[in-house]
């Protein structure tokens, strides 16, 4: 029904966004882009406590300054993705954590289940955050939520996503496969 998907599907790693995996996401996305989609879903494969842990640590730049280059993978993905031409719709079964969580702001329309957290976790780690990064929260939700999640490191849950307008709606597990499709 020209809908593409791309599911993470590395459990071992949490799904962590390493260069390897936004290397198959690029590509996927490339690709996609010559076909005629009418949109894409961002997901996971299977049901697992975590979406994706975000920004894979081991490949952080050892820079005390800008948090992360314009040409870190990372980067080139987040722009990648609002720069798609087709809708793109996260479907978030779990935690979201750091680059993980900036690629959902980064999605059109995003839908999770009860199980869904959004955490900004490089708060935690002592690590500054990219201006680029902090307005794709800005521009989803209001500015003290924003402030709320950059300075406390604390998980948003499903709920509080939900009316704060972090997602576009809150679906039970067992809808949200067929919600999105």
């Amino acid at each position: 029904d020209k809908v593409a998907t791309i599911r993470f599907d590395n459990y071992t790693k949490r799904n962590a966004l390493s260069k390897d995996l936004i290397g198959e996401v690029l590509s996927a996305l490339n690709a996609f882009s010559t076909q005629d989609v009418r949109a894409l879903v961002i997901r996971t494969d299977e049901k697992n406590k975590v979406w994706s842990s975000g920004h894979d640590i081991t490949e952080l730049p050892e820079s005390c300054r800008d948090p992360l280059p314009a040409d870190d993978a990372i980067e080139v993905l987040l722009a990648a993705i609002q720069s798609f031409r087709a809708p793109i719709i996260a479907m978030v079964d779990g935690e979201a954590w750091g680059a993980a969580c900036d690629l959902v702001m980064c999605c059109d329309i995003v839908y999770g289940d009860e199980s869904c957290s959004f955490a900004i976790t490089p708060a935690k780690l002592g690590l500054p955050y990219t201006a680029s990064g902090i307005s794709h929260f800005l521009s989803r939700m209001p500015v003290n939520f924003v402030n709320e999640m950059f300075c406390s490191a604390l998980p948003i849950g499903a709920e509080r996503a939900g009316r704060i307008g972090l997602i576009n709606e809150l679906v039970p597990a067992k809808h949200l496969e067929s919600k999105v499709y």
